[in-house]
């Protein structure tokens, strides 16, 4: 009987500790928090994405604007000599950022760009959409960069 009561106890002990025992969750701050934020978006002719990534004290932007060409086309006519150069301007809240004068694609008909601010100095905002426009050979399209999950 003693070995019964013996055991009624231990077992009561532990349904206590392990029932009772709630796991600690680390306590995130906001100002802990980094910043990484994905846009895509999708036209007639040109796709692109927009990235913004928060690294330490600085946030770093990057611009991808891509031209959609047949790929089943002659080598001839998917080269960025038909499209010639680029401008673009990107509205994105409170950051506008566009091209100084016109730019070459490169390779597949691309064209990249990037930047670097200090976090302490910019204080940017992400909204749900950008927009961004691209001219070319007399030719304008406005693409809307919505942001990604």
């Amino acid at each position: 009987m003693k070995k019964v009561v013996v055991m009624l106890l231990f077992f009561s002990l532990l349904v206590m500790v392990v029932g009772c025992k709630t796991e600690e969750k680390p306590v995130i701050k906001k100002e802990d928090l980094k910043t990484n934020v994905f846009y895509f978006g999708e036209g007639e002719e040109w796709f692109a994405t927009y990235t913004i990534s928060e690294v330490r004290t600085s946030y770093f932007d990057s611009l991808y604007i891509q031209y959609i060409t047949d790929r089943t086309a002659s080598v001839e006519e998917q080269t960025s000599k038909k499209i010639g150069n680029i401008e673009y301007v990107l509205n994105a809240g409170k950051t506008s950022i566009e091209s100084s004068f016109p730019q070459q694609l490169k390779g597949i008909g691309n064209f990249h760009t990037a930047s670097e601010v200090n976090t302490t100095i910019v204080d940017i905002d992400f909204p749900e959409e950008v927009t961004l426009e691209i001219r070319w050979l007399d030719k304008k399209e406005n693409l809307v960069l919505i942001k990604q999950d």
